[in-house]
């Protein structure tokens, strides 16, 4: 039922969390993801994980951050593709930097320039539970009290059109439909969309994102290992999360050479996640998930931070727009990365006067897959999108600027 190999990465992801000897206040619990690079070489080549990191929360969109430099979602899956993101793009660095005696055992160069992993390396995703939004509806419904479920069923939406995301768990009987962070209707509202649709997005444009699709061509996940799923609820769970990931978005069609649609395998794991909620309980009854989240990216030169709120932990507000305080997953730090690699690899620089949101607009290939899914009448046509009012910044750190109110 539970493979060894992905009970023997889930345990390795684990202890590399350990490692990092973070401490939850109490009464709190989070949720752990990791992306990880396996070779069908495994005698030889020990399953790499690349990236990990905790979170369940997500910025208002009353605070999102006008010049890059917080993170908007920092729910743990959203966080550990980042975390992915950059191992990828440093991984050319080092390569560059090592010399012609030095050679990355899972990414190999093109002859178009641009990489790609190796024959015989596919990578996966572990998370600790089931992604909010599409997958976990049903799951979650299980588990509610009579109270709770006749609440529900008593409460009346209007019909969802669709080219709407519905917000939280709003319409909660409705399935495959784009669903907004977070599921609890008393929150903030916010632009973020739920792990499930963005895992589903991953499928289609790929985890490398438009700034990594300018180094790599499109990268796919071949299997999501997921944990605290109950036995008697495998087969449930497990077509729920097919539907979710790919199943609705099976009639997607035009895609540019390159681009498809994954089909990760689904499989579950039973080892358990020492900070769930579930192993918390035990310990302290009043749960509310951590505001904090860990982030660690293999290789890297600071590889783990902590985060609040978007932001690193301990920076002050006056501080935040300093390069030495950029969270290492902001757009804004990616954008840097993005930058300093693309003079590594001798690509023609583009001008220093280009915005974030240009420089994305201009990896044509990938816009075009983009708008196959997200475009007018297209599967996911309700996506929000935070576009250029929140990606109109440059590389540079002294611009001050503060968040903003989108209401306004």
């Amino acid at each position: 039922m539970f493979s060894d190999e992905d009970t023997t990465l889930v345990h390795a992801v684990q202890k590399q969390y350990a490692s990092l000897n973070l401490k939850l206040p109490t009464g709190t619990f989070t949720i752990l993801a990791a992306i990880a690079l396996i070779s069908s070489d495994s005698l030889t080549i020990q399953p790499k994980i690349i990236g990990l990191a905790t979170g369940c929360k997500c910025l208002p969109k009353d605070k999102l951050p006008l010049q890059g430099e917080a993170v908007h979602d920092s729910h743990a899956e959203v966080l550990a593709r980042r975390c992915a993101i950059r191992w990828l793009i440093e991984e050319i660095g080092r390569a560059a930097s090592g010399g012609s005696h030095w050679h990355s055992a899972w990414i190999t160069k093109m002859a178009d320039d641009r990489y790609r992993l190796k024959d015989g390396v596919y990578m996966i995703m572990y998370i600790s539970t089931l992604p909010c939004g599409d997958a976990s509806m049903r799951f979650l419904a299980t588990f509610q009290d009579e109270e709770m479920a006749a609440l529900k069923d008593s409460a009346v939406f209007p019909p969802l059109a669709p080219d709407v995301a519905s917000r939280g768990r709003d319409n909660y009987s409705l399935f495959g439909v784009l669903r907004t962070k977070p599921g609890r209707a008393d929150s903030p509202q916010t632009l973020s969309l739920s792990c499930s649709d963005k895992i589903a997005r991953w499928n289609v444009l790929g985890i490398q994102g438009a700034l990594g699709s300018a180094f790599f061509h499109p990268i796919y996940l071949k299997k999501i290992i997921i944990g605290e799923v109950p036995l008697d609820l495998h087969d449930v769970v497990k077509s729920d999360c097919e539907r979710a990931f790919w199943g609705r978005l099976q009639e997607i069609d035009g895609l540019p050479e390159g681009y498809k649609l994954g089909r990760p395998e689904v499989q579950f794991t039973s080892v358990g996640f020492i900070h769930s909620r579930s192993a918390q309980e035990h310990s302290s009854p009043a749960q509310r998930s951590c505001n904090e989240s860990l982030t660690w990216v293999a290789d890297s030169a600071s590889p783990h931070e902590v985060l609040i709120n978007g932001l690193k932990r301990g920076v002050s507000p006056k501080h935040r727009y300093k390069t030495m305080f950029w969270p290492r997953l902001s757009k804004v730090s990616l954008f840097h990365l993005y930058r300093k690699t693309r003079s590594i690899e001798n690509l023609p620089l583009e001008s220093e006067t280009m915005t974030y949101y240009q420089v994305k607009e201009s990896m044509t290939q990938y816009q075009m897959a983009k708008n196959c899914l997200l475009g007018k009448d297209r599967p996911f046509s309700g996506w929000i999108r935070s576009g250029a009012r929140w990606e109109n910044f440059g590389t540079s750190s002294d611009n001050g600027q503060q968040s903003t109110d989108i209401t306004n």
